[in-house]
């Protein structure tokens, strides 16, 4: 018998955590954390202490983040006794890397009354950084103003080794590395964050480092600095020297008189002007070390860059100046947690499973342009699906958000959606109303950022937005919202399942096919996702028959005819995985008669089904139980079942959408002799996965239920799509 799989239930933030963090607190406050702190791991620097810890959930877990001035370590022993205080009785290991690792240690083990295990920091930074750009989706950036869009992610399935990693914290150290266990620091300067805080700190009023790089921000460097023009008049094009080029930082002071320099120089200049100096000095060092070293990808790290504008499009130029373009400055979203995260990867006994995590944004901590959310570690570990026609070269996304009018159109249309949805958490529970509320505010927020901001979590699309979604309606508890509207949808359509499969016994050959295609498409029809199909389900307006009625059949989107030919003239496929929708009539009228006709004519069926909820999507769980019951009433299904010529598996997944980049490893052992894939549903085959191409026989199969997507691909509203693309010949 197939294996029965359960949702996990939905894990919290700490109560202390807001959901924007921007060195100040938000005034909401998110449900309680029920889960215990196992591990936390922290790196200590001059300038700050950077924090990482673990909290297990039911099933997985939870790795956050949180910064402190080193100067105020007392804070962070405070925020770390508070973590202790949630731990339960899972014993808490504290792992602790940086210098300050050594120089508060006694500190930690009094305040803190539990050992610290001290950890290599040129390894934790290694690891971490390892780790990030492996795993995280949209982790690497580089950025320059010349660009329309300055901030570009950048593909992390390329070759990781060797780089140079130059991480800047008070001082800069340059490691290079060759391979995950070898590295050695080539070279450093001592003129780094502390050099830049510390010169500011006596030049201007600015309080901490956020408010200087803010100063900094407002600042004309020129008014301070000596430019090539200053000096010749215009560029020194003999050399390549623009007239825009710095020729002596700070050399316009030398020609202002002592007693007036004070005064004739603003702050903002000043600011402006340091932070071009150190971050100049810091680009050319790697970029010689990186010359001398033949190597060709750098990445820069480090609380000093901070997502500032200024700072890394200075780093970005010298790169770019010195190397001819040849190579581009890197940058990281978690750039000041590598240590943390990689003192948290040292713990030997756990973490095996590195490949399960993936970002959460429902909470952030925001630097000026990029976000870091929480790492969530799912239940099972997620791998690329192996069926991928070009690995290295598939993009889930149909649709990127680039441009001004996309983004607003998408954020502004699941704004107008989230009444719609409170409503449907909140129907006839009082106790539910101020969590929604709360999440209406947080997913609100959210898309107030990305509209001004529409990169700041990532590459924008449609996926990541209903991610998003998701993770803040489970953030607020809200595991399930559609749960009963589930439940009523499909006990209404199994009642009818037997005499739909009646009436399609009476059929064969291409009448049968045409059928169950058309039953699949009307099913989609039903799907609590689309907002004009969800206010005609919530009239009364849409049955089985409407939905039928109401579907375009444009033979630029819908042409059968070759899948059809398939199935009545060849050998019947040997294994078939579908990647299903919605539940309901989506897959208890669409999907599953279609399976029936499969599993009868000998295929081996595997039907992958979300991990979480998402909208009114089914879940492994639910989809277990409805085939228990339809092996009641069918004798079919019954046999396919119990023979396990009939199986389901879960994606791992809890989104509207699927990325076959991270599949569950149920998905991955199922592909074997897999010679026919399914991708259904509007989340699933059009908003992602559109152009994907796989190595075995592929139908993608939705309705149009978007206009903006409908118009963009050059179909219509309730448009089919039926996309049949054969194995490529070998």
């Amino acid at each position: 018998m197939s294996k029965m799989y359960r949702n996990p239930s939905a894990g919290s933030l700490n109560t202390n955590e807001s959901f924007i963090s921007e060195n100040k607190k938000s005034d909401i406050v998110l449900p309680n954390q029920s889960d215990n702190i196992a591990h936390i791991a922290v790196d200590i620097g001059g300038s700050l202490a950077k924090v990482v810890w673990f909290s297990k959930q039911s099933q997985g877990g939870r790795l956050s983040f949180s910064k402190f001035e080193t100067a105020k370590i007392d804070q962070c022993i405070g925020f770390l006794q508070g973590l202790l205080t949630e731990r339960g009785d899972t014993p808490v290991r504290i792992k602790a890397t940086g210098g300050g690792s050594h120089k508060y240690y006694d500190l930690f083990r009094e305040k803190l009354g539990v050992a610290v295990q001290k950890e290599d920091e040129m390894e934790c930074l290694i690891y971490g950084l390892n780790f990030l750009v492996r795993q995280i989706a949209y982790e690497v950036f580089t950025y320059d103003e010349r660009r329309p869009e300055p901030m570009q992610y950048e593909n992390n399935s390329q070759e990781l080794f060797p780089y140079m990693l130059v991480n800047i914290g008070s001082g800069v150290s340059i490691i290079k590395v060759t391979s995950d266990e070898t590295y050695e620091r080539i070279s450093g300067t001592s003129l780094g964050g502390g050099t830049l805080w510390g010169l500011l700190g006596l030049l201007t009023d600015a309080k901490d480092y956020d408010e200087m790089l803010a100063m900094s921000k407002l600042g004309d460097n020129k008014n301070v600095d000596m430019l090539v023009g200053d000096i010749y008049g215009g560029d020194y094009s003999k050399i390549g020297l623009k007239s825009t080029t710095i020729a002596s930082s700070f050399g316009k002071v030398i020609k202002v008189p002592p007693a007036e320099r004070k005064s004739k120089f603003a702050q903002e200049d000043i600011s402006a002007s340091l932070l071009y100096l150190v971050s100049n000095n810091i680009g050319q060092i790697a970029y010689l070390n990186a010359q001398a070293h033949g190597i060709q990808r750098i990445y820069f790290s480090g609380f000093f860059i901070s997502g500032h504008p200024i700072t890394m499009n200075t780093l970005s130029y010298a790169i770019a100046f010195w190397s001819k373009g040849k190579i581009k400055a890197q940058f990281l979203r978690h750039e000041g947690y590598l240590g943390a995260v990689g003192a948290f990867l040292r713990d030997p006994p756990t973490y095996a499973r590195l490949n399960s995590f993936t970002e959460n944004f429902s909470s952030i901590e925001k630097n000026i342009i990029t976000a870091v959310g929480s790492l969530e570690e799912y239940p099972t570990e997620l791998k690329q699906f192996p069926l991928l026609l070009d690995p290295k070269s598939y993009n889930p996304d149909t649709t990127v958000l680039t441009e001004r009018h996309l983004h607003s159109y998408w954020i502004d249309l699941l704004d107008a959606n989230l009444k719609s949805l409170v409503d449907i958490a909140t129907e006839k529970n009082e106790d539910a109303l101020a969590r929604a509320e709360m999440f209406e505010k947080m997913y609100r927020h959210h898309l107030s950022e990305l509209k001004t901001n529409p990169n700041a979590y990532g590459t924008l699309s449609v996926r990541s937005l209903l991610n998003l979604r998701e993770q803040c309606l489970r953030e607020m508890g809200f595991n399930d919202i559609f749960s009963k509207i589930k439940q009523k949808e499909n006990s209404q359509a199994l009642f009818g399942f037997s005499l739909l499969t009646s009436s399609l016994d009476k059929l064969s050959g291409e009448a049968l096919v045409d059928e169950l295609i058309s039953n699949i498409l009307a099913g989609n029809m039903y799907d609590w996702g689309a907002a004009d199909i969800q206010e005609m389900i919530k009239k009364g307006e849409l049955d089985f028959k409407v939905a039928q009625s109401k579907i375009g059949y444009d033979p630029k989107f819908y042409n059968i005819s070759k899948f059809r030919e398939r199935l009545l003239t060849e050998p019947p496929y040997k294994k078939c995985m579908i990647f299903v929708d919605n539940s309901g009539a989506d897959l208890i009228f669409g999907i599953l008669p279609f399976v029936r006709y499969l599993v009868s004519r000998g295929t081996e069926v595997v039907i992958a089904a979300n991990e979480q909820p998402s909208v009114n999507d089914i879940t492994v769980g639910e989809l277990g139980d409805i085939l228990e019951q339809i092996s009641k009433i069918d004798l079919i299904i019954e046999k396919a079942y119990k023979s396990e010529l009939l199986t389901f598996v879960s994606t791992g997944n809890a989104s509207p959408c699927i990325d076959l980049d991270r599949v569950s490893e149920e998905v991955v052992s199922a592909c074997t002799d897999v010679d026919l894939v399914i991708i259904e549903g509007m989340g699933r085959a059009i908003h992602t996965n559109y152009y994907a191409k796989l190595s075995v026989d592929t139908v993608k199969v939705a309705v149009f239920k978007n206009p903006q997507v409908a118009a963009e691909l050059g179909a219509k509203m309730y448009d089919a799509l039926f996309k049949y693309e054969e194995a490529p010949p070998y």
